[in-house]
């Protein structure tokens, strides 16, 4: 994370990675991910997240977001709070506590940076890791609002 910057506000486009709990593999479990994936979709619809794309890998989970002008806190909140959340739903429901990292990556994207370029990175990051030939088979990849181009 940048020191001093404000990470408030729907300016910015993050990239964020959340890798598990010493690497575990929890996202193999069909059932989690689909908390990840209902709590993402939440988020989005409670108008809190601009959730451009998200890839659910096996130890990690990629992010494609902006904050919305709705949500009046910042990127760390944003992260923590998912993770509370999610942690909690996932230990009441097969004793799994915690299922994430302390910290996350988070990378700012600049202007010269190309959105599809990371969305495309994102997307097929279970192409590259040969778990599927095509990103569309992956069940755990989306692309969900539209690029702000």
């Amino acid at each position: 994370h940048l020191k001093d910057f404000d990470y408030k506000g729907s300016v910015f486009v993050y990239f964020i990675t959340i890798c598990t709990a010493n690497k575990q593999l929890y996202f193999l479990n069909k059932k989690i991910t689909k908390i990840i994936e209902d709590e993402l979709e939440f988020r989005r619809i409670s108008k809190e997240i601009w959730l451009f794309c998200y890839c659910i890998m096996p130890d990690h989970l990629h992010i494609l977001l902006s904050l919305t002008e709705d949500y009046d806190k910042d990127l760390q909140n944003w992260v923590s709070a998912f993770k509370r959340y999610t942690t909690r739903v996932v230990n009441e429901l097969f004793g799994i506590k915690p299922i994430w990292q302390k910290n996350f990556y988070d990378h700012i994207i600049r202007k010269e940076e190309s959105l599809i370029k990371i969305t495309e990175y994102i997307v097929n990051n279970p192409v590259s890791k040969g778990i599927v030939s095509e990103w569309e088979k992956y069940p755990c990849s989306r692309i969900a609002d539209p690029l702000p181009l």
